[in-house]
C-alpha cells in the first residue's frame, strides 16, 4: 500500500493543476468574449477614436466631428423630448385598458407593478444622465 501513496499524491496534484489550468483558460476565454456594454461617453470616444485612426483625421477634422456628434445628439434629444407627451398618453391609455380587463383584486397589484417599473426606469434614466454629465454627453 505504501508504494501507491506517492503515485496517488502525484495524481492528485496533477488533477488539481489541470483543473486550475482549465479554469484559467475558461476565464480568459469568457473575459475575452463577454459582451461589454459601453457607457454613452465610452461609445462616443470609441467612435471618434476609430474615425480618427482609420481615416487619419486631422485635429481640425476631429474637432468638427465632435461638433457634428454634439449637434446630432441635441437633435435626437429634441425629438425624444417633443414626442414624450405623446408617448406618455399612449402609456396611460395602455394602463387604462389593462386595468379594464382586471378584477378589482388585481388592480392594486397591477398598480404596484407599474410603480415598480416606473421607478426602475427613472433609476436607469438617472444613471444614464450621471454618466453623460461629466463628459458633455456622447453620441454615436
Amino acid at each position: 500500500m505504501r508504494r501507491n501513496q506517492p503515485a496517488a499524491i502525484l495524481l492528485a496534484v496533477l488533477l488539481f493543476a489541470s483543473g486550475v489550468a482549465v479554469g484559467a483558460l475558461a476565464d480568459r476565454y469568457y473575459t475575452a468574449t463577454a459582451v461589454r456594454a459601453r457607457s454613452p461617453e465610452g461609445s462616443r470616444q470609441h467612435y471618434i477614436s476609430e474615425m480618427q485612426s482609420r481615416l487619419k483625421l486631422t485635429s481640425a477634422q476631429v474637432s468638427q466631428l465632435e461638433a457634428i456628434a454634439d449637434d446630432t445628439k441635441a437633435k435626437f434629444k429634441a425629438i425624444r423630448d417633443s414626442s414624450r407627451p405623446e408617448m406618455l398618453k399612449i402609456k396611460q391609455d395602455h394602463i387604462s385598458r389593462v386595468k379594464a380587463i382586471l378584477t378589482p383584486e388585481q388592480v392594486p397589484l397591477y398598480e404596484q407593478l407599474v410603480a415598480e417599473r416606473e421607478r426602475r426606469a427613472r433609476d436607469q434614466e438617472d444613471h444614464d444622465g450621471r454618466e453623460e454629465q461629466p463628459h458633455g454627453g456622447p453620441h454615436r
